[in-house]
């Protein structure tokens, strides 16, 4: 019985348990294998995946590379860690023979020859490489826990010394290339071959045709696949290994391969340019909007290539001739105060078509386009603030019309010698001899002063940030942010006039030596010997595809697109060149609405101002090819022409004398923004009367010069400017050193201000207001 129980016993002990762990393996044997009871585990390797999986490997004669690390998943596609792979290369031609490329089994380490192995003194295995001199292909795989990778295809060949871009070789025999059939089998692509010299349209792709050389031999067929990348970003897109390129935004680009570990420039891509830039709104009718303050109206630009294509995604500079009142951006114009703007879009170079320096023209790349103009009205009326200053004063006052008080004068640290409002309205800079000085208008107080800026101030950016001064005693010609605050740039000379393009692209600057300087981030500085014709003041043309230079006999024209076709690119070559009267002074300017520009200037010292008012009855723009395009009454707009040649600014003059008044120099003429009227200043003669006093008027339309009376006391109006609204002139004058309000509905000289400004010449005495600008300050009722 004893025993009996003692079997029983030993029979559960042993039976029991076993039991249990069939029941447990059975329950789990379900989910462990990848499809029923049996086969492949979840957790098991399948797959090893080794890169690159399309092109390869493309290896010099002697060269080592490391390959990535292989990644496995299992039958469930999850991640598995192999903790050990093995590595191998065949000749997938002959497997008995020894590959032209050898590797490290345990690291991967390719080396395009043989490893050493097994050599004496002590020398570890797998250190160096030894070329075989034999080019050819080799299969690279790697194995772990069961599984293996995919087939990497080794390319070793000799040292490639050239990369070339080309057309597609006709002969692929004796002329190899990647559009050969030999090649093309491992890396097919349905993209025809690019054509050099030739640009795609957005959105179509092409085969780089590339031709690999080791020394002068070609050896395209055993080069193996090469990466590209555009120097210029965001141009070009490049599949891996094809060589494919599909067209992003427009320009002109350095394409690069990478191959065998080395980088070399193949050649170079276009991508076509913009041919026309339309901008619209969906209130404007003939180019003509009207928008109330403080509306916003969408503003759309349909861009189109040489090819008709439509373009999406390009950076344009949208820009507005007054962004006091009507500011615009790419997407709308939105008006703050009353006021009349020209808005255009461009598309400028090298944020948008950009081009090589050296290769600036190419296909119409690296130049700028432009668009049509829209003018933008915006009825109403607004207050003005003045700041009133003079050369002759160490103090500015500063004068809000909404109340009938005028300030004490502000005493400066220095004497102002120029004014300038920046476009935002924040701040005046003020150029002196001892240092260029900033105020700000929020408070009515001096912010900064920089003795080491010192000179003449000749303008300031558009972004309100940078101001461009003159220092004729060091003679040179700074551009300075005083945001920064530091020098952007200098040039030697001295500078006399100045201005900027709607959007702070290029400066163009005039010196005393009559020569044009030109400057943008793009082109750097560029020097124009104007002295044959002299350079007296320039104008920035509207469109602001260009600028006029005024000279002693002559109004000069100076085109944006680069004339390419010389030794030397010409970035801003001459587009026409007008005789007008002589002058020993002049003041130039154009119109918002791009038809005039008026030239103001005396025959002699003494004598009358005379208007050349300059239009534009046929501008052509030559395109080889394409034919000549003509553009009457306005200035050039679109592309640049293909041909290299700047198109032409067609001129002429209507001529108109101020009669009444008799002047030693002309201060300036200031148009309003609705290009309506034109209102001259200018300096006394010597025994100048104080009674009648004449402030000269010029309508376009009608090419009259009409005057203004100014009250007693005054001998000329010697500065001036005028409200945002356009109902206002503001001129400081001499003889009674005030400043008075010219009412234009009535050509009135309809109040007078008196800053009194200390003068710093005569004892007691206040100065002429010869420095005035003004900023709006409130939308007022009509």
């Amino acid at each position: 019985m004893r025993r009996r129980f003692l079997s029983l016993f030993i029979l559960l002990f042993f039976a029991l348990p076993v039991g249990i762990s069939l029941s447990g393996c059975a329950k789990g044997t379900s989910s462990a294998f990848c499809s029923g009871t049996i086969g492949p585990r979840v957790g098991d390797p399948q797959t090893i995946t080794l890169n690159p999986t399309v092109g390869g490997l493309s290896m010099s004669y002697g060269q080592t590379q490391n390959v990535t690390t292989p990644t496995a998943v299992d039958c469930k596609n999850n991640t598995v860690t192999i903790s050990k792979y093995t590595y191998s290369t065949v000749d997938p031609n002959n497997a008995s023979n020894v590959p032209v490329a050898d590797v490290n089994p345990t690291t991967g380490q390719l080396c395009a020859g043989t490893w050493n192995r097994n050599n004496p003194g002590g020398v570890a295995d797998y250190t160096y490489c030894t070329s075989s001199g034999k080019s050819g292909i080799a299969e690279l795989t790697a194995a772990g826990s069961g599984a293996n990778s995919n087939k990497v295809l080794v390319y070793v060949h000799p040292l490639i010394t050239a990369i070339t871009l080309g057309a597609a070789s006709t002969d692929c025999t004796n002329d190899p290339a990647t559009n050969c059939p030999q090649y093309t089998a491992s890396a097919v692509t349905t993209a025809s071959p690019y054509v050099p010299n030739t640009c795609i349209s957005f959105g179509q792709s092409a085969q780089l045709v590339t031709r690999f050389f080791a020394g002068s031999q070609n050896v395209t067929y055993s080069a193996g696949h090469a990466t590209f990348t555009a120097q210029t970003a965001g141009l070009l897109t490049f599949e891996d290994t094809s060589g494919v390129a599909t067209a992003v935004l427009p320009g002109t680009t350095i394409v690069t391969a990478n191959i065998a570990q080395s980088t070399s420039t193949a050649g170079l891509m276009s991508v076509c340019p913009p041919k026309t830039i339309t901008i619209s709104t969906a209130n404007a009718s003939n180019g003509n909007v009207v928008i109330n303050p403080n509306t916003t109206e969408p503003l759309t630009a349909v861009v189109k290539d040489v090819n008709g294509v439509t373009l999406t995604g390009l950076t344009l500079t949208v820009t507005s001739t007054n962004p006091v009142a009507v500011p615009a951006s790419s997407s709308s114009i939105a008006p703050v105060f009353p006021g009349v703007a020209a808005i255009n879009a461009f598309c400028l170079p090298p944020s948008c078509n950009p081009a090589p320096y050296g290769n600036v023209g190419l296909l119409g790349t690296g130049k700028p386009v432009a668009s049509n103009t829209i003018t933008s009205t915006t009825p109403g009326s607004n207050s003005t603030r003045l700041w009133v200053g003079s050369t002759d004063s160490q103090y500015l006052v500063p004068i809000d019309l909404t109340t009938s008080v005028i300030p004490s004068p502000i005493k400066l640290p220095y004497t102002p010698t120029s004014m300038i409002m920046a476009q935002n309205g924040t701040t005046i800079f003020m150029g002196s001899d001892q240092a260029l000085m900033t105020f700000g208008t929020s408070n009515n107080t001096l912010t900064a002063s920089y003795p080491s800026i010192q000179g003449s101030l000749l303008t300031v950016s558009p972004d309100s940030a940078t101001a461009v001064i003159s220092d004729s005693s060091r003679k040179v010609i700074s551009v300075f942010n005083s945001a920064t605050p530091a020098i952007v740039t200098t040039y030697n000379g001295v500078g006399t006039r100045a201005a900027y393009t709607p959007d702070g692209s290029t400066l163009y600057v005039l010196t005393t030596d009559n020569h044009l300087l030109v400057y943008s981030t793009f082109t750097s500085w560029q020097d124009y010997d104007l002295s044959a014709g002299g350079a007296t003041d320039v104008a920035v043309a509207i469109p602001s595809v260009g600028a006029f230079v005024t000279g002693n006999t002559a109004v000069n024209a100076r085109s944006y697109c680069a004339n390419s076709t010389g030794t030397s690119t010409i970035f801003y070559p001459q587009a026409g060149n007008l005789t007008v009267s002589a002058a020993v002074s002049d003041r130039a300017v154009t119109t918002n609405d791009g038809k005039h520009l008026l030239d103001v200037r005396l025959a002699t010292s003494g004598g009358t101002p005379v208007v050349n008012d300059i239009t534009f009855p046929t501008s052509t723009a030559n395109d080889g090819a394409n034919g000549t395009r003509t553009f009457t009454g306005v200035l050039p707009t679109g592309d640049c022409p293909e041909a290299g040649v700047a198109p032409v600014f067609g001129m002429a003059a209507n001529t108109s004398a101020s009669t009444s008044v008799n002047s030693t120099s002309v201060t300036g003429i200031y148009p309003t923004t609705d290009s309506t009227q034109a209102f001259t200043t200018y300096l006394p003669v010597s025994g100048a009367t104080s009674n009648g006093t004449k402030l000269p008027v010029y309508t376009p339309s009608t090419g009259a010069v009409t005057s203004v009376t100014l009250a007693n006391g005054a001998t000329a109006p010697v500065v001036g400017v005028f409200s945002s609204d356009n109902k206002f002139f503001f001129t400081g004058t001499a003889g009674d050193n005030q400043v008075h309000q010219i009412t234009r509905s009535t050509l009135t000289d309809s109040t007078q201000l008196n800053p009194k400004l200390p003068s710093l010449t005569t004892t007691g005495g206040t100065a002429v207001p010869n420095l005035l600008v003004q900023y709006p300050r409130s939308v007022t009722n009509n």
